[in-house]
């Protein structure tokens, strides 16, 4: 939710203002995009600012820029290719709403200019897989995260790495068993709506992990529970949304500053959830979508109403939202991608 509120404040400097939306009713489908197998599937998706642009990121390494409305592609920024790595996670400049940022499972960040379509510059993790990026509330830093178990942090204005919070290995030297940083694979990284300094990660080892960017081990804490697998975290206020790869209980919020999880969100299922995507929709609305059912699910958090659902060939892979819900891209192992919108 750190990303709404720099949404918010960018729509506000423009003029525009969106009312809220009322309880939602239903999910309604407005575009299905059909793609070329080769494309290999999407797994990430990402609106703008004002979600008159959705990036879409596909596991041969293409990444290409569509039209909400009408499903035309607009730009291709980097070719689809044969034996390409996937594009594991978009996400657009907070304070340069034309920039666009594209982690890769080469252990490449690559850069686009989205209005001329130009490669701005290239960040490399040598040896990594990155799975996961996020900036932090006032745009000025980001985060990513991966297979080598490590956080790196980068300035925005160079793209220079300022520092990296390494994982967890045997030589590592542990004074509080609470402040163990990451022992096996990340997938999700978010930074705190209120705090730009603060940031949560959610991987393979069954932990939410707590930093802060000020500390120079970067780890606070520990909260033991999701087993997170894609882009499945989000925080609004001081609680933190997780989907987690689990038959049962996959979809939790837990409180911040105690650990505990507060409130179980009926997800609907029934062979099992196993989650990959979760995110708020709006204050009160939440999605998640992955291999239990092949489905987006919507569903109301004070209620546990389900709003709604779509559900796709395979696995979904990758969710976002724009517009307190006015707008959803849904995508994953299926050869299509698809629009969909709430409807109060």
């Amino acid at each position: 939710m750190a990303r709404r509120i720099l949404e918010q404040e960018m729509l506000a400097a423009e003029g525009i203002t969106l009312d809220p939306l009322g309880p939602a009713q239903s999910l309604e489908v407005v575009k299905e995009i059909k793609l070329h197998k080769t494309f290999n599937g999407v797994f990430s998706v990402q609106f703008n600012h004002t979600g008159s642009l959705l990036a879409v990121g596909f596991g041969s390494g293409g990444v290409q820029l569509f039209d909400p409305l009408t499903g035309t592609m607009t730009k291709e920024l980097r070719a689809c290719r044969q034996g390409g790595s996937s594009v594991m996670t978009l996400r657009f400049h907070p304070k340069e709403p034309d920039v666009l940022y594209a982690g890769t499972t080469e252990g490449y960040v690559y850069i686009y200019n989205v209005k001329t379509g130009e490669q701005l510059g290239t960040i490399e993790e040598l040896g990594n897989e990155i799975n996961t990026l996020d900036f932090c509330v006032d745009g000025f830093n980001f985060a990513t995260g991966g297979k080598d178990l490590n956080v790196r942090v980068y300035e925005t204005k160079h793209n220079k790495l300022l520092r990296t919070y390494e994982g967890y290995n045997e030589k590592t030297f542990v004074t509080e068993k609470n402040k163990v940083a990451n022992t096996m694979r990340v997938f999700s990284i978010k930074f705190h709506p209120n705090n730009q300094y603060i940031f949560v990660s959610g991987g393979w080892d069954n932990h939410i992990k707590i930093w802060d960017t000020r500390d120079n081990e970067g780890i606070k804490r520990n909260i033991r529970g999701p087993h997170i697998c894609g882009d499945s975290i989000d925080m609004k206020d001081n609680n933190i949304l997780t989907g987690q790869w689990t038959a049962l209980h996959a979809l939790q919020l837990y409180d911040y500053t105690s650990g505990k999880v507060v409130k179980e969100i009926n997800y609907p299922h029934k062979d099992g959830a196993f989650l990959y995507a979760a995110s708020y929709v709006n204050d009160n609305t939440v999605m998640g979508g992955g291999s239990g059912t092949n489905s987006l699910e919507v569903v109301e958090i004070d209620t546990n109403r389900h709003v709604g659902g779509y559900k796709l060939a395979g696995p979904v892979q990758a969710a976002d939202s724009a517009n307190n819900g006015r707008i959803i891209a849904v995508g994953g192992a299926a050869p299509l991608f698809t629009i969909l919108k709430l409807k109060d």
